[in-house]
């Protein structure tokens, strides 16, 4: 019987509190050469943070958030027939957060892309549903350089 690896563990020090360099090897994602940027998605819940990381051919995509409503099938099933229409990279899953439903999930489409007009228009008809939908561009991150 063949033993698999699920996930991968290693402690390192912390040497600025304010960031740390996480060295995190890359060989085992497939073809990595063709592809010239990650997205990285952290989320944080109280003493931990969990980093997700996906190769991308693009230096721009979307994300898009859903709060404020009620947690139902239907909303869901409305959610997902749009969302459907679109390469999702991520999604952070629903979460209650002060008592209100968080949905977030990020979209290998950027702003500039004729078919997030597409989006815009499908999101216009389910607005009513929420608090808010807002959609974000993530784009390549500008290092800071001493």
């Amino acid at each position: 019987m063949r033993v698999y690896k699920l996930t991968k563990a290693q402690i390192q020090p912390i040497n600025d509190i304010s960031k740390a360099t996480l060295k995190i090897s890359l060989l085992d994602i497939k073809n990595i050469e063709k592809y010239p940027f990650l997205l990285i998605v952290q989320s944080t819940i109280e003493n931990s943070i969990k980093l997700s990381i996906y190769p991308l051919k693009k230096e721009k995509i979307i994300k898009v958030t859903f709060s404020g409503f009620d947690f139902s099938n239907k909303i869901f099933e409305k959610i997902s027939k749009i969302l459907q229409n679109f390469q999702i990279i991520h999604t952070a899953g629903a979460l209650i957060i002060k008592k209100q439903l968080f949905y977030e999930c990020y979209l290998n489409l950027s702003l500039d892309e004729i078919k997030v007009m597409d989006l815009k228009a499908s999101l216009g008809e389910i607005k009513n549903i929420f608090k808010e939908i807002k959609i974000e561009e993530i784009g390549l991150k500008k290092s800071k350089e001493n």
